[in-house]
């Protein structure tokens, strides 16, 4: 650690710490729709890259773009005759500084030490002239540069892969249920015949309690934790951001949570859905998710199976007649039509289902742990080279 850089460690003794000014000038960037043009031109750069064309540039040459405000820390690295958008500063760069190693030493910066305290995150020229920077003589920043070029390059393909293998495991998982619950039947027009039937005949559904913001609590009620559309996901209840209102004893006890219990999204990710395999004693749950309790002896299992492949091929959204935020209402709900099952065939499909995607779901996880393991050592792996933890000059 260094006394007037606190974020980098030590440096091998014929580096500098520099202010970045000292290796490149910071320029403003600039609104791009006077200039907008819909064929050939130059590229307009936005935090996420390229996404407009120009028909002038404000810049030519190699430089490392960094966010003013909103996205701040992505810094992007760009050649070329280009524009840049007014949230974002574009670099021109000394003959002391690689514009490969510069890039790679931006994305180990410390954004959050520097970023004003509002609600929309933002940088200054200042701010980010004054940043001490680790600097390396420049023969040595050329072959770290080229050191990470190829490393993190090895990584990134091993990453896509399995982006890619989570990818087809997934699709593999859905045309799996959907052949399971669906069969050749066809919900987007389904026959008024006994082939499906209303939700609403086999299950009760009650939408959660509304938040009572700026309400008194009363000396009666209740503190609850509640589930909420963000705790549900595919993988399960997800309680790590849990949240608490005041339930009167009339409301705990008619929007309790038990075991048997189907939880539907309402809002957002509507139709993401989750079975409770035990009872949630002093639970609750809140207005964007609806509870399904089965009247009969219908599975809750298959029925949430049948929900998530509907999300998936688009007929919640059809539903929903999705144009910005859909909400499948318990009116909704109640009134969609789902296959005509025997009770006995929808347990054995679902406990088949539970136990073919359990396999997949493994195989998933696998890979995404493997992703974001791969990630922390691209980023682990920059951030030793350009700080000089690791001489790459004997590893090029």
């Amino acid at each position: 650690m260094t006394a007037d850089a606190p974020w980098l460690p030590e440096l091998p003794n014929h580096w500098e710490v520099v202010q970045m000014r000292r290796c490149v000038t910071f320029r403003n960037g600039a609104d791009y729709k006077d200039v907008e043009v819909y064929e050939g031109g130059f590229p307009v750069y936005g935090s996420g890259g390229e996404f407009r064309r120009a028909r002038g540039y404000l810049y030519d040459g190699p430089s490392v773009l960094f966010g003013r405000k909103g996205t701040i820390d992505r810094p992007l690295l760009v050649s070329g005759k280009f524009w840049t958008v007014d949230t974002m500063f574009y670099t021109e760069l000394g003959d002391r500084i690689e514009p490969r190693f510069l890039h790679y030493y931006a994305t180990t910066m410390p954004f959050s030490y520097y970023s004003t305290s509002t609600a929309l995150p933002s940088m200054t020229q200042g701010s980010l002239g004054g940043h001490r920077m680790p600097l390396a003589p420049l023969e040595e920043q050329h072959i770290i540069a080229d050191y990470l070029d190829r490393e993190t390059a090895r990584i990134d393909v091993l990453v896509e892969e399995q982006r890619g293998l989570i990818e087809m495991l997934r699709e593999r998982r859905q045309d799996l249920v959907r052949a399971a619950v669906l069969g050749s039947a066809n919900p987007f027009s389904p026959p008024p015949e006994a082939a499906f039937t209303a939700i609403g005949h086999h299950f009760s559904v009650t939408l959660g309690k509304m938040l009572d913001a700026g309400k008194a609590v009363r000396s009666e009620d209740r503190m609850l934790p509640y589930i909420r559309a963000g705790n549900i996901q595919d993988a399960g209840l997800k309680l790590d951001d849990v949240k608490q209102m005041p339930y009167s004893e009339a409301e705990a006890s008619n929007l309790n949570l038990l075991k048997g219990d189907l939880l539907v999204v309402e809002g957002g990710a509507v139709g993401t859905n989750v079975l409770l395999h035990e009872d949630m004693p002093e639970w609750s749950f809140q207005k964007t998710v609806n509870r399904l309790r089965p009247l009969s002896n219908w599975s809750p299992a298959w029925l949430g199976y049948v929900l998530r492949t509907y999300r998936d091929i688009g007929v919640i959204d059809i539903v929903c007649n999705r144009s910005t935020i859909s909400h499948l209402t318990a009116e909704k709900l109640r009134a969609m039509r789902v296959p005509n099952v025997d009770p006995l065939e929808q347990e054995r499909v679902a406990a088949t289902l539970d136990r073919q995607t359990a396999k997949i779901d493994v195989l998933i996880a696998e890979s995404e742990r493997f992703v974001a393991l791969s990630c922390e050592r691209r980023a682990a792996l920059i951030t030793a080279a350009v700080t000089g933890q690791i001489d790459v000059r004997e590893l090029a």
